[in-house]
């Protein structure tokens, strides 16, 4: 996320400027010289704010130091923030697009009342981590601030219950909010074994992002192309007749939404063994986000929280 663009601020107050220009010429050749200066300094002022008061925001918000709180839970639950350099450029992008994403976006617990349930920091950190994460190699990509996010203690059905036989760790509604098993969102950052709620349903987001439920992610250059649907299509059908090797859970069979979803999780959680297994579908992910996740020595087995 851009936290001050600069040319794109030019541009906005270029356009205010125009706006109260006008309002004066208009003042010296009106009748009604002061109305006329006023609405163009009010609609100049008003475009600004509303165009350009998000980076102004965005860069009071950067200025203050990182928590230190919140930097001892990244470095505790967060693999891929503890593996950036630290006092490194990566890391501090990393941590402003965590407090931007935080300060931009309404999380809150399931329930009402008493009943509410309360979002601690990690949880928070964990949601904004994901977001970070898979926008770490994409500076100019904005997240939509359009969705509520709703943590559920647990997982939940159709009906949003957290019953026993529930087992709905995430969700994310075309145009509503984005749903979270807290508990599956821990474990997601606990074990890298392919399956990460935080990173799925942020991957649908980037999917439906174009307006399309499809499996095609927004901005992919790649992704109106024929080698990108042939990919689709063939891993699908090797999925569904059980002939693609173990790399992607079976649940990437459903559909293409879910494929692209699962293939997300994979990259960034068994990046060597999706390199190795599937190096076609792999490249296609690493020139989407700029980010080359197999570059870094595998781990030697799942970390264990401390």
């Amino acid at each position: 996320m851009q936290v001050w663009p600069s040319a794109k601020i030019r541009v906005h107050l270029g356009v205010a400027l125009s706006f109260a220009a006008l309002g004066l010429f208009g003042a010296v050749f009106s009748a009604w010289p002061w109305p006329g200066a006023l609405v163009g300094l009010v609609l100049g002022a008003a475009w600004y704010l509303w165009m350009a008061g998000t980076y102004h925001k965005r860069r009071a918000l950067v200025a203050n130091p990182f928590p230190t709180h919140w930097r001892q839970i990244l470095e505790r639950r967060v693999d891929f923030y503890r593996q950036l350099p630290i006092d490194g450029e990566a890391r501090q992008r990393f941590e402003d697009d965590v407090r931007i994403f935080l300060a931009e976006q309404h999380i809150y617990g399931a329930g009402q009342g008493p009943q509410q349930l309360e979002v601690e920091d990690e949880t928070r950190l964990l949601i904004a981590s994901s977001a970070a994460i898979l926008g770490h190699g994409m500076p100019n990509f904005e997240w939509p601030r359009m969705r509520d996010i709703v943590v559920h203690p647990r997982a939940f059905d159709e009906d949003y219950a957290s019953e026993d036989h529930a087992d709905i760790a995430g969700m994310v509604h075309y145009q509503g909010p984005i749903l979270y098993s807290k508990r599956d969102l821990a474990l997601g950052f606990r074990r890298r074994d392919g399956h990460n709620v935080g990173l799925h349903e942020l991957a649908h987001v980037l999917d439906m992002a174009d307006g399309h439920v499809d499996g095609v992610p927004v901005g992919a250059s790649w992704a109106s192309s024929a080698p990108w649907l042939e990919v689709v299509t063939d891993r699908l059908r090797k999925l569904r007749s059980h002939r693609y090797k173990k790399t992607l859970r079976d649940y990437a069979g459903t559909n293409e939404a879910e494929f692209f979803a699962v293939a997300v999780e994979t990259f960034f959680e068994r990046p060597h063994k999706l390199r190795d297994d599937d190096p076609e579908l792999y490249a296609m992910l690493r020139d989407y986000f700029g980010q080359d996740p197999a570059a870094t020595p595998a781990r030697r087995g799942p970390r264990q929280f401390r």
